[in-house]
């Protein structure tokens, strides 16, 4: 007749049988704990690839656009010198949840030196400010580059995001998550962004101004992080796609 083991807690040894049980568990209970962690994380969502350039700061040097939204026309440094030299479109804002109005009036077209981190995905980019940075080493005044290719009256569906968060400071910069973050920015005067299905799974994203150009922001905090269909004027500057937006046409879809 064989004895049933028993364990008495403080000696420093388990029965053999009961050590051999409990590490079988324990050994299950680990593999099955690997397992639906290397599960959970494959389900997960990728990081957006946005990039913001934390801490790293830049010096930067080209003519300044108030309209529709703050922005820097930087010299490519191949085409310099030219009649008509290619320059990038660099969106700009201020630290923090605030855009960068307020730091560059009445600098239209004036060529600026200044100094911010860098913030792009994809072809869009964006620089955050420096403030106390700004200079204004114009010789004459300029507003290079800056015709609007018009193409025509379009209503497009997406989701509208802040700019500087969607671009890279934050991931996810987008849905629902991000719904109240994208808010405050906008409200704070980040210029928004139409986020639409592009070719391959590739995003479009479309600058949102008012018809007239003017600053949209107010007016579209209500539809942030949703799916919505909007009607106006498609144009493209340089690399940037802009949305001249009827307010409202602006509609959510899906209830």
């Amino acid at each position: 007749m064989s004895r049933a083991e028993f364990y008495v807690g403080y000696k420093s040894k388990a029965p053999p049988l009961l050590t051999r049980f409990l590490r079988r568990v324990v050994g299950s209970l680990i593999v099955v704990a690997a397992v639906l962690a290397l599960a959970l994380a494959a389900l997960q969502k990728p990081f957006d690839p946005g990039v913001f350039e934390y801490g790293v700061v830049r010096d930067f040097e080209g003519i300044l656009l108030e309209n529709p939204v703050p922005t820097l026309l930087v010299a490519n440094p191949a085409t310099a010198g030219i009649s008509s030299p290619d320059y990038s479109r660099f969106l700009l804002v201020a630290p923090g949840k605030f855009g960068a109005a307020d730091l560059v009036a009445g600098l239209h077209g004036r060529s600026l030196y200044l100094r911010g981190s860098l913030i792009h995905r994809g072809s869009d980019a964006m620089i955050e400010l420096v403030p106390d940075s700004i200079r204004d080493v114009s010789s004459e005044s300029g507003t290079k580059n800056a015709t609007a290719i018009d193409l025509g009256e379009h209503t497009v569906v997406g989701e509208i995001v802040d700019s500087k968060c969607y671009l890279g400071v934050m991931k996810p910069g987008r849905e629902k998550t991000h719904r109240a973050c994208a808010v405050r920015c906008i409200s704070g005067g980040v210029p928004p962004m139409l986020r639409t299905a592009g070719v391959d799974d590739e995003p479009i994203h479309l600058l949102l101004v008012g018809k007239d150009g003017a600053a949209l922001n107010e007016q579209v905090l209500d539809f942030v992080a949703e799916p919505v269909e909007i009607s106006g004027t498609i144009q493209r500057l340089g690399n940037q796609l802009v949305l001249l937006a009827d307010e409202r046409s602006i509609r959510r879809l899906g209830g």
